[in-house]
This record gives C-alpha cells, sequence and structure tokens, in this order.
C-alpha cells in the first residue's frame, strides 16, 4: 500500500472515532437533582428544610427502593419511566410525595400567584414556574384518580395535584425547579413545599426521602444537546465523507490489481522493428518496453519504479532480476535490432 493509501486509512479511522465521541458520548455537564448535589441544582437545602421542620428523615439511594408509609421523592427530567416502574411494584398502602424537576431554561424567573383548586384561596407566590409540555401534566399511574390542589391565578395552569390508585396516594409538585439550592430560598417556594409535605404527614412522623430518581439513569450525547438540526448536518457529513472516501480511494493507492494486455510475439517485433527505424536506435526501441514493464510492475507490487530497478531480488524472482538487470544495461548502449527483440521478449515474460 502506497504512503496515500495509509494516510487514508487513518483519516477514515479518526472519523469513526470522532462518530463514537459525538453520538455515544457521555458528559458531565447533565443537571443532578439529587440531594448529594450541592450545587445550584441539587436538592441539599430541601432536604435539610424537612429536617428542620421536625420530620424523623431516612435516605434511601439504592437501586431499588425500599417502600415506607411516607415517601418525598424528587423525580428529575429523565428518569420518569423508571419512576413508573417503582409505582407500578407498590402494594401496600403508600403517601408518596413527588417533585418533578424539568430541565431548567435559561428564561426569566416569575413568582406567580398561587391559588387552591377547591376554594380559590391564594397560599403565595412560587418562582419560577415553567411548564411548557403535557409532559409534566400526564398521570404517571394509568387509570388513577386525578384531583387538582394548586394552580396559577392568572391563567389557571395547573400546579400540584393529588393522584390515587389502589394502595397509593400521590402528591405531586409538577414543576419544582423552585426546590433547587438556587430558587428555594424565593418567594414562598419554601412554604409551598412544606405545605404540600404536611398533607401528607404530620410534623414529627418518619418520612423516607429517596434519592435513586433524581439524577439521570443516561446521559445526552453532545449531538443531542446541540439539537435536531446539528445530527442532520452530521449524519449529511458522514455521507459526503464516506463518497469521498470510496470516490478517491484509486488516487489513495487502493487501485485493483490490473495486468497489461498480453501481445503475440510477431506484434512485439513488428512494433519494435518500427519504433527502431522511426528512432534510427535500436536502444531507444528497449527503453521504450522496458519503461512499459517497468510500469506494470509498479502497478502490480505498488511500489516506485525506482525501488524496482534498485532491489529487484525483492520483487521479483532471482532469475527474473538478472533478467531486468540485462535489458537496463542494455538500454545504455548501442545494440542491434535482434538484440533488441531478444531482449523485449524476455522483458514481456516477466509481466
Amino acid at each position: 500500500m502506497k504512503i496515500q493509501g495509509k494516510v487514508a486509512v487513518w483519516v477514515f479511522c479518526l472519523m469513526f472515532l470522532a462518530v463514537i465521541i459525538l453520538q455515544a458520548g457521555n458528559y458531565s455537564y447533565v443537571q443532578d437533582n439529587s440531594h448529594t448535589n450541592f450545587g445550584p441544582s441539587g436538592t441539599s437545602a430541601f432536604l435539610e428544610l424537612t429536617k428542620q421542620s421536625g420530620y424523623q428523615v431516612t435516605v434511601d439511594n439504592t437501586a431499588t427502593p425500599k417502600v415506607a408509609p411516607t415517601m418525598i421523592i424528587p423525580v428529575s427530567f429523565g428518569s420518569e419511566k423508571s419512576f413508573e416502574s417503582f409505582l407500578k411494584s407498590i402494594k401496600s398502602p403508600t403517601t408518596i410525595i413527588s417533585f418533578m424537576i424539568p430541565v431548567e431554561e435559561k428564561v426569566k424567573p416569575v413568582a406567580r400567584q398561587l391559588v387552591n383548586d377547591v376554594n380559590s384561596t391564594p397560599i403565595g407566590e412560587i418562582e419560577p414556574i415553567n411548564i411548557k409540555t403535557e409532559n409534566w401534566i400526564k398521570p404517571s399511574l394509568k387509570d388513577a384518580e386525578t384531583v387538582g390542589l394548586l394552580s396559577t391565578q392568572d391563567n389557571g395552569t395547573q400546579v400540584a395535584r393529588v393522584v390515587a390508585k389502589g394502595e397509593l396516594r400521590m402528591i405531586q409538585l409538577l414543576d419544582s425547579s423552585c426546590l433547587t439550592n438556587r430558587h428555594i430560598e424565593k418567594v414562598n417556594n419554601a412554604n409551598v413545599a412544606m405545605g404540600l409535605v404536611a398533607m401528607a404527614a404530620k410534623s414529627g412522623t418518619p418520612v423516607t426521602f429517596v434519592g435513586t430518581f433524581a439524577s439521570r439513569n443516561s446521559e445526552d450525547s453532545l449531538l443531542s444537546k446541540l439539537g435536531r438540526p446539528y445530527e442532520a448536518v452530521w449524519s449529511q457529513l458522514l455521507i459526503l465523507i464516506l463518497v469521498i472516501f470510496l470516490t478517491l480511494s484509486i488516487r489513495f493507492g487502493l487501485a485493483p490489481e490490473s495486468r497489461a494486455k498480453q501481445r503475440g510475439g510477431r506484434e512485439l517485433v513488428d512494433g519494435l522493428a518500427w519504433m527502431t527505424r522511426r528512432k534510427k536506435s535500436a536502444r531507444w526501441a528497449l527503453r521504450a518496453v522496458f519503461e512499459q514493464v517497468l510500469a506494470e510492475l509498479e502497478r502490480r507490487h505498488r511500489v516506485g519504479r525506482e525501488q524496482i530497478i534498485q532491489r529487484p531480488d525483492l520483487f521479483l524472482s532471482p532469475e527474473a532480476a538478472v533478467i531486468l538487470k540485462d535489458v537496463e544495461a542494455a538500454t545504455m548502449s548501442d545494440i542491434s535490432e535482434q538484440e533488441a527483440i531478444r531482449h523485449a521478449k524476455a522483458l514481456k515474460r516477466l509481466v
């Protein structure tokens, strides 16, 4: 293989590595809403607030949390399916206070007045609230009874609800960005959250704080983070690279094996005689045949003709190497037409 061919293979390998990094790589900037995260997106302050409110808090971070009579469960965006599977496994009487935490968007925080859905009584402000899609208002349990608890006073957007099915009762705050460390101290965020907890358990009773669903089980690749337009551009770029690589593979030194067309001895003699008369020298005619044979050997062995001339024994049999050297010497001195024909026939046997 030529040097250019090796370069092409390395370029292709690097592009393949780029595909792996961009489409299958995991990245650390994914939002972490766990109570072990003391950063802006964590819920460590909310856990401490629950303890300071008089509840006997037990923390459970296991992969399969143990069902308890009263449970507080923050659920981050991307962990909904795991959370729903956990709800289906509950068979004993259980009350869950669930806080759904979406990916925080870079929008201007706006405090909104909340009212009780039963009697429209104002209960305070909460910030931020950014429920835009139906993903945060669909039931986590199929065929469950749902009753609204809190909504915004301006446009009636549902903020909290209670869901009941069988032995399970669940109180949900649908957009819990307000409970992260960044926002929990703003306006009435803490009071609203603890008011929902108080609906499920009185102060002084034991509750289990489950951190299993506060971090995502899987992370998006870099392209997924950038968005679909970038994914489409990347796919088209891969197709273009593949087309260029296949189209230029011959120029990169990956030419298919080929052999020169074999000609009869009479045609060789006639052609050599014609070239001898034209050049008025048999050695120049023999030189033309010599160059043709070198070109064929160059294509066959994929090396430069200089290498073949200098070390023919590396590419040819000992007898063929001797013939090649003899012909090269003959092209450097005056020879007769008969000698040129004899050397030309010997050369043709090499290819």
